[in-house]
């Protein structure tokens, strides 16, 4: 990752940010405290002219000459999804979190230079599609950010390397966020990426701080005399501000030793003791034990299914909060140093994963061309072009940018070589659709290095297959009626089989490969008459009768044996058992008769159809030149030299699509089954001179 990555911690009172260089990450300090948690309050400054509004450190200034001006969170209208009024002024969530992140942008650019992506948490309350995310995202734009990308605060914590987790692919962990606002949700490991499940959320952190700035206030009203905001903030003439005294007190307190029971701030005269802290938390406590039962519960686990409880944010450090939920939950407790950063250091580390998200196009075969690409999801909304109509690209230039519902961000390339971008075909804003043309590009000629041409389309009621050797194709009816083999370059007919015993009984066959390879016919009909038949010279080679009609026939080729089962064909006490009948099929000899129920999986080895079938879902020309592969019932074939797409056929659609080269790599061979039959088509391989 080479480029400046800006990442911010957006909480409810206080806010962090870094700025990730080569990986490395510098945390961003306050610029007027030199402090690491920004407040996150915003005021709007009344001054003649335009009103401006500050975040930050600058806003706290502003804060005791307008109290009414002010508001102690940003995010209070976003999570409200409501304006506020700041004095006579309404003002929104975007314009509010606009001016918080135009403060952390401004820092990060005069300290790192110019910033290539922003990075915001959001709590995991704010799921996909909701309102408040969209704003979060405009909000961003507007601060010169449109690909902005949004980690959910759980994810993030779960991520961060302090802590050292190690959760097993599907495991769970609960994430406890206790900052301002308290959270408990549950996460599960999802392709390496930690996925919010469930959560619940109280203001438990706020309404500690507001019982405490109570118990302050009522102890000095003796020595200065308060004056209450219009929001309910209280300043005190000397300077001072409960709330911001009780958080201070409380977080010196909590990461005292032991041996401290109480903490003493010199000015104001107030002492804040543990009992008392510990006293006030308990309801708190309790709250957050019931929750995180709720979150497990709902998501059909118990708690022993959980790895372990992580415990971040600025509260974490409560004394009680730990021991009462290991009491409560049976589980162990992690808390990371520095718990205040946990969530920012982890957003941090999931920014580096972006490298690995480009998602490259997928190509067709003409010269002028469609682009397309497999968003996750199925869509995301484009966020930009980054090549105009008209201009030149490398091969593997990202082309734009697709925001997932997620809120990820992902890099559209262009997989296939150099070329021209012709035309956009979706509009900034617009939805990108998986499979759907989202741009036309002109290809370099240079990637035509080779061409296929279709030769034949060969449609039969019965199944195809081709030869080990990959030499001919072998066509057979399913009652046994015939075996044709064909060759591959014109379809025309090199020998037939067409058995005349057993003719007008229900029959059936199967077609086999026996000792040495020989192409051979397994015949049978319902009354339990079996044949074998050699292809190519149309003999008879043995025949058998077995005593019960069979129900279930397969071929062992590598031990050339058969088994034939039958439902109820023998009697154990009252009952009906089935049997199975094995026979040798070089000799017609009967081997061995078992009797027993669902016998068909007892046989290992045994198969309806043949396993020396070369048809497969991925081969390679015998020069490794080119590979064909399957998928999603498309046949695609890649120059292995340029790791460009040469060739696609769309098959669907059939239910099951295999190919194959033939043993020169002149032809590539497609085989489609489907409810009415199987077909072949075969192309030629014309090379490049």
């Amino acid at each position: 990752m080479t480029e400046p990555v800006l990442v911010v911690d957006m909480g409810s009172w206080a806010m962090s940010a870094a700025v990730v260089v080569h990986d490395q990450l510098h945390l961003l300090r306050e610029p007027l405290t030199g402090a690491v948690r920004w407040p996150a309050g915003a005021s709007l400054d009344p001054a003649p002219g335009r009103p401006r509004l500050s975040a930050g450190g600058a806003a706290e200034r502003l804060r005791d000459e307008h109290p009414r001006h002010y508001v102690d969170g940003v995010r209070r209208a976003v999570d409200a999804n409501a304006p506020i009024w700041l004095g006579d002024q309404l003002v929104n969530g975007a314009e509010l979190v606009t001016a918080a992140l135009g403060a952390i942008i401004e820092e990060a650019g005069r300290r790192h230079g110019r910033i290539g992506r922003l990075v915001v948490t959001v709590p995991a309350a704010y799921r996909t599609h909701d309102p408040r995310r969209e704003l979060l995202v405009t909000a961003a734009a507007v601060a010169g950010f449109p690909d902005v990308e949004l980690v959910h605060d759980p994810s993030a914590a779960v991520a961060d390397p302090v802590a050292a987790l190690e959760v097993a692919e599907g495991g769970y962990l609960l994430v406890c966020d206790l900052g301002a606002t308290w959270s408990a949700t549950l996460t599960q490991l999802q392709h390496g990426i930690p996925v919010p499940l469930s959560q619940e959320s109280s203001g438990s952190g706020r309404d500690l701080d507001v019982v405490l700035a109570a118990d302050l206030r009522a102890k000095l009203a003796q020595w200065v005399e308060p004056a209450f905001t219009a929001g309910g903030d209280v300043s005190v003439r000397a300077g001072f501000h409960a709330l911001d005294i009780v958080r201070r007190l409380k977080h010196q307190l909590s990461e005292a030793p032991e041996a401290t029971d109480r903490i003493e701030p010199g000015a104001p005269p107030y002492t804040i003791g543990r009992d008392l802290l510990d006293q006030l938390t308990e309801p708190a406590n309790r709250w957050l034990i019931a929750s995180c039962r709720a979150v497990i519960a709902r998501a059909g686990i118990v708690p022993a299914d959980v790895a372990a409880v992580l415990l971040v944010g600025g509260n974490a450090h409560l004394p009680s909060v730990a021991p009462a939920l290991r009491h409560g939950l049976n589980r162990p407790v992690t808390r990371p140093a520095e718990p205040e950063l946990a969530v920012l250091r982890g957003a941090a580390r999931l920014a580096g994963g972006r490298v690995g998200r480009s998602l490259p196009a997928d190509p067709a075969p003409w010269r002028v061309e469609p682009l397309a690409w497999t968003v996750p999801g199925g869509r995301g909304r484009l966020v930009r072009w980054l090549v105009k109509e008209g201009e030149a690209y490398p091969q593997g230039a990202p082309l734009a940018q697709v925001r997932t519902a997620d809120d990820r961000v992902f890099d559209l390339t262009a997989g296939r070589a150099d070329g021209v971008l012709l035309e956009h075909r979706i509009p900034i804003g617009g939805m990108v659709v998986s499979g759907a043309a989202a741009a036309h590009v002109r290809i370099s000629p240079a990637v035509e290095r080779f061409q296929l041409a279709k030769r034949h389309h060969l449609r039969v009621t019965g199944d195809w297959l081709l030869m080990p050797d990959r030499r001919t194709l072998v066509e057979c009816s399913r009652t046994g009626e015939y075996v044709k083999v064909r060759s591959i370059d014109s379809g025309a007919l090199v020998t037939e089989l067409r058995p005349g015993r057993g003719a007008g009984r229900d029959r059936h066959g199967q077609v086999a490969f026996g000792p040495n390879h020989q192409l051979s016919l397994v015949t049978w009909d319902a009354e339990g008459h079996f044949c074998v038949w050699d292809v190519l010279s149309g003999r008879m080679t043995s025949s058998f009768s077995d005593a019960h009609r069979p129900d279930a026939v397969l071929v062992n080729e590598g031990e050339w044996r058969l088994v034939a089962t039958g439902e109820g064909a023998a009697s154990v006490g009252r009952y009906r058992r089935d049997v199975a009948t094995v026979w040798d099929l070089a000799t017609g000899e009967r081997l061995d008769r078992v009797v027993g129920e669902d016998l068909t999986r007892r046989f290992t080895g045994y198969s309806d159809s043949s396993r020396a079938d070369a048809f497969a879902t991925e081969m390679s020309t015998p020069d490794g030149r080119l590979t064909a592969a399957v998928l999603d019932g498309s046949v695609r074939v890649r120059d292995v030299e340029t790791s460009a797409e040469v060739f696609r056929a769309d098959l669907s659609p059939a239910r099951q699509v295999r190919t194959a080269f033939c043993h020169e790599g002149r032809h590539l061979l497609a085989r489609c089954t489907d409810d009415e039959g199987t077909s072949v088509d075969v192309w030629e391989v014309l090379q490049p001179a």
